[in-house]
């Protein structure tokens, strides 16, 4: 293997593009908004005068190589730490691996807590790969996640079960892992990035293996060690199967024997093993909302329900909610970790606020009343209690769109729409179009639209349909109910933020050009918030901003090295003044 360029190895820039590629794949289909962002970071494991220490892949990755002179001595003491706990062993061999062991995962939590000093001001999460030695460099690969959509997912707090057993915490904590494990392997073979398929498998099968080890937390809370791995692959097929005709819905307790929360109602003096499916699935005909089936993960124990005040902290007592055919959800303390759909894992879906709904509203039907508002929001709140899910569409048009889309709905007669008249007319298939007003003018209607890249592979025939519809249109929101009674608002548009607190954020950075020595921290806090604010920024706020920004910079102290790079502020084409609150 040959370098040119500068480069660690010839396919550097390849990789990185295949594992960026790979993360979008992955992250994009759990949570559109996680936003991954891939970089490489390579530090040398003996000082070469004509290396450099370390090399980034891109170099505009948005950290200056200062920023990790630091890592091996960091390292250096992490691996001192690490042989002081582990290194028992008289055998040389193991003793050699036990080595070279400790001084990957000390570089590799080196790095990870290098980069995290930014991670607060940037809203984001990192995550780094172990490292693995390609040509003299120690090169991790740096997955980094939008920190507010990762954090508004429930997850448990134990990530560790002793020094050997690490713990999923969550969907997705394990899908992290999954893809960094991927990129690892990757960088231990010939020539890395030189050839297709980086992971060696696409995206909804590391989704599989994720949500596989996510369930090897409860089972361990189970105490049955030969059930781990069966666990995921029993609840799929569990879930999959009918008794007479009938789709699998009840519920099973994972936990140890003799758990101080669990009643055992009803003992099987012969435990079944969760292999044998067939008599599982019989057994799950008698369970109920409030008797379950009693699992240590391997066998079925009996009958019981949860007694007391169970400490969520224990984390040691989950739930399998068999919803209906092939759907299953794992519960933590009545919060939903995954769901799982014909075997494929997902993230629980967030619902919205009646809050977030109004101000939606608002913000699209600029003359809407109060009274207008409570009154939609009492439509939906009812149309998310179709069990198959349904649409509508709220438009200042909606007697115009439906009489052009007659042809391909059913017209009724304009009629102000009620919570029981919503709940009668998304029975059936097609979107219901209503105005701003309630008023309802068509059912069952099947929606047209040009094709657009908001659409998702990952979403629904009626989330893309809705998308399509909605394109162009002004005045005009359709609200997509899904089986589990999420809501998704089209278009989805952000937050509202308060214009005083931008001009706030740019007068302290005005402030501190100001003085005659820079707060290199405050500096630090200010363009991260701003940073993080980036869409809201006007067109003369980035000019200004980006002026600040710059002659600052300039000014650093000479010995100052660590440097984070930010990019200009460019005004977002999509911001205008709807997306400020009023003061």
């Amino acid at each position: 293997m040959t370098t040119n360029n500068g480069f660690m190895w010839d396919y550097q820039p390849h990789f990185r593009i295949s594992a960026q590629v790979a993360a979008d794949a992955i992250f994009t289909t759990l949570d559109e908004q996680l936003r991954p962002t891939v970089f490489l970071v390579g530090v040398t494991e003996v000082a070469h005068a004509a290396r450099p220490p370390v090399q980034l892949e891109p170099e505009d990755c948005g950290y200056a190589p200062e920023v990790f002179q630091d890592v091996g001595r960091t390292a250096q003491q992490l691996e001192a730490d690490d042989q002081e706990k582990e290194l028992q062993h008289a055998d040389p061999i193991i003793q050699t691996m036990l080595e070279r062991r400790a001084r990957v995962r000390a570089v590799q939590q080196a790095l990870q807590t290098t980069i995290r000093r930014y991670d607060e001001e940037r809203n984001i999460l990192t995550f780094c790969s172990a490292p693995v030695l390609v040509q003299g460099y120690m090169v991790s690969v740096v997955l980094q996640l939008d920190r507010a959509t990762f954090d508004n997912y429930y997850a448990l707090t134990k990530d560790r079960l002793d020094q050997r057993v690490t713990l999923a915490t969550s969907l997705l904590d394990a899908a992290t892992t999954e893809f960094l494990e991927g990129c690892a392997d990757a960088l231990t073979r010939p020539e890395p990035g030189s050839g297709p398929d980086l992971l060696g498998r696409d995206a909804d099968e590391v989704i599989r293996a994720a949500g596989k080890r996510l369930m090897y937390t409860p089972a361990w809370a189970g105490g049955a060690r030969q059930g781990i791995e069966g666990l995921f692959h029993a609840c799929n097929t569990i879930s999959s199967m009918r008794y007479e005709g009938a789709e699998g819905v009840g519920k099973m307790l994972i936990t140890r024997r003799e758990h101080p929360n669990v009643a055992v109602i009803l003992a099987l003096s012969q435990p079944i093993p969760i292999k044998d499916h067939r008599a599982v699935r019989k057994l799950l005909e008698i369970s109920s909302a409030e008797n379950c089936l009693l699992t240590d993960a391997f066998y079925i124990y009996g009958f019981g329900n949860v007694v007391g005040e169970y400490d969520p902290q224990r984390e040691d007592l989950f739930l399998i909610n068999f919803t209906k055919h092939y759907t299953w959800e794992l519960q933590h303390a009545e919060h939903m970790l995954m769901r799982a759909g014909y075997g494929q894992p997902q993230l629980p879906q967030q619902s919205i606020s009646q809050e977030q709904f109004q101000s939606t509203l608002r913000r699209i039907f600029r003359r809407i009343k109060p009274a207008q508002t409570e009154r939609l929001w009492r439509v939906v709140r009812e149309a998310t209690r179709q069990k198959h899910g349904t649409m509508v569409v709220v438009s200042t048009q909606a007697e115009a769109e439906a009489e052009r889309l007659s042809g391909q709905a059913i017209k009724i007669e304009p009629i102000p729409i009620t919570p029981e008249i919503i709940h009668m007319v998304t029975a059936i298939d097609g979107a219901v179009i209503i105005d701003e007003q309630a008023t309802c003018y068509a059912i069952g209607v099947i929606l047209d639209g040009i094709a657009t890249p908001g659409g998702s592979s990952a979403r629904g025939a009626r989330y893309n349909s809705a998308v399509r519809y909605v394109a162009g249109k002004t005045e005009c929101l359709a609200i997509v109910v899904s089986v589990d009674g999420s809501i998704d608002l089209i278009p989805e548009l952000r937050p509202q933020i308060a214009r005083s607190a931008l001009l706030n954020a740019i007068a302290a950075l005005r402030s501190l050009a100001a003085e005659p020595v820079t707060d290199v921290r405050k500096f630090h806090e200010l363009m991260g918030w701003l940073s993080q604010q980036r869409f809201y920024l006007l067109p003369e706020m980035c000019h200004e901003l980006n002026t600040l920004r710059r002659g600052l910079e300039q000014r650093f102290p000479p010995d100052y090295t660590l440097k984070v790079v930010y990019p200009d502020f460019v005004p977002d084409p999509e911001m205008n003044e709807a997306y400020f609150l009023e003061e």
